[in-house]
Parts: C-alpha cells; structure tokens; sequence
C-alpha cells in the first residue's frame, strides 16, 4: 500500500481535519452505505421504545434510521472522530436536541461504564477496525439486556473482494460471538458488488 492509498484508507479509520470531511462526505453519498446501514437496522427487529447503540456512526446515517424505527426510543452513538460527531449531529439535529440521539466521541472498543444497557447494539464496517474484536464483542455482550441483539456488518473492501471473503469473515465474527456467550446466531447477506455484505446477529440469553 503505498502513502497516499494508505492516507486515504487512514481517513476512513479515523476521519478528520478536512480529508476525514471528505471521506465523511464520501460515505454519506455512497448508494452502499445507504443500504448497509438501514439494512443493518432493518434485521435488528427493534420495538418502537428500544434503547439502541452504534458503534463507529460515521456521518450519522445509521442513527437516523434507527431513530426513525425507534420513535419512542433513544439511540446512543459512539465513534472516535469528532468530524464525524459534527456531520452525524447535522443529520439528527433534531432528535439530538430532544434527548432522542447521544452522540458520544470516544472508543468503541473501550465504551464508558456509565453507558447504562441496551435492547440493541450494531455497528458497520467497524469491525475490521478492532485491534481486539473479541473482547470487544465481550465487552458489548454485557451491555445487552436479556434477549438483547448483537449485529455486526461487514464488507469487505480491500483489492477485489468475492463472497469467499466475506464468508471468512463472517465465520470470524460468529465464533467470536459463540465465545462472548451469544445465542441464535445467524448471518444475512445483502447482495452488493463486487461482493456481498454480511450482517452476523446474536441473542443474549
């Protein structure tokens, strides 16, 4: 990878500055991400007065769908990019001055002990980004109320990708979940090209 495709892919991890707007921007507009993103929301099932958690918001797509099937909810986000805090707290301005939307800079892997607990949690394409996906995904476990769900998409993006890929991955992400003790664990796909999207849900006991 040289510097400039490394920098690119950088601002996507974390964005920022007026490159993290860009790539901020980049994903807001991109059909994929749309998709993904209400899709993701779509499998979780969520009951109109659900507490929901995402894990890396991006320019706040995400939330607003989930805001929108929750209308008697609250749905918290945390990512680690303040540029992203401010394009997702202009898309929801109005449910983040309601109460409606928490949007919280911070560590998805590390979340604050005060979070309280959630009848959902998801995140998108923030997977790959975890040093430790499985204490990660521990860790979240144990935010989840009884019967609570854990959904994980992932697509992958690097070189060319195919199905063989996402199926690998995948099957990472479910036996990560069968060691953080989740239950009824299933995968979805949605089909994209040149591969398709794979959201991996699990139940808490």
């Amino acid at each position: 990878m040289n510097t400039i495709t490394r920098h690119l892919y950088d601002q996507f991890r974390l964005p920022r500055g007026p490159f993290g707007f860009l790539a901020g921007r980049t994903m807001s507009r991109r059909s994929s991400n749309v998709e993904r993103s209400r899709w993701t929301v779509e499998l979780l099932g969520l009951q109109p007065d659900a507490r929901v958690l995402e894990l890396g918001y991006g320019p706040g797509l995400a939330i607003e769908a989930a805001l929108e099937a929750t209308p008697d909810g609250v749905v918290v986000g945390i990512d680690h990019s303040s540029t992203m805090r401010s394009m997702a707290a202009r898309l929801n301005a109005t449910a983040v001055r309601n109460g409606r939307a928490k949007l919280l800079v911070g560590d998805a892997q590390d979340p604050p002990p005060d979070l309280g607990t959630f009848d959902a949690i998801f995140s998108c394409n923030v997977w790959l980004f975890w040093s430790d996906p499985e204490t990660t995904i521990e860790r979240l476990s144990g935010l989840l109320e009884p019967s609570g769900k854990l959904a994980i998409t992932h697509l992958p993006r690097r070189g060319t990708p195919t199905k063989e890929d996402t199926d690998r991955a995948a099957q990472r992400i479910e036996q990560q979940m069968q060691r953080a003790g989740l239950t009824q664990i299933e995968r979805a796909y949605l089909p994209l090209e040149p591969a398709p999207a794979v959201c991996v849900t699990g139940t808490t006991r």
